[in-house]
């Protein structure tokens, strides 16, 4: 599995603290990765860094000069290789790991 960060931060919702966060998963030429952001824009920047980072020109061509859904589905267009991003609570995980979050 590859890297994992955490950035998380945390709501009262119905008594009791919600840590809302977004999760992104992506897995690439058979290598998982994951991290847990503050929010969306801060997911989709990551997810950008690593489509940027991984770009090969000599498999895709030059990368378009603007960010797309379509720069996405061609950077994800390998067998197997995906991405998914959504929020998640992860409130009851902090407190079953005792943490403070």
């Amino acid at each position: 599995m590859g890297s994992c960060g955490i950035h998380t931060k945390g709501k009262w919702v119905k008594g009791k603290k919600a840590v809302l966060a977004t999760v992104l998963v992506i897995v690439f030429q058979g290598t998982e990765k994951v991290g847990i952001y503050d929010d969306q824009p801060a997911a989709s920047a990551a997810l950008w860094s690593f489509v940027d980072a991984h770009w090969d020109e000599a498999h895709h061509g030059p990368a378009p000069a603007t960010r797309s859904e379509t720069q996405l589905n061609l950077f994800f267009a390998g067998e197997g290789d995906s991405y998914v991003m959504a929020e998640a609570d992860l409130g009851e995980a902090a407190q079953a790991l005792g943490s403070p979050l």
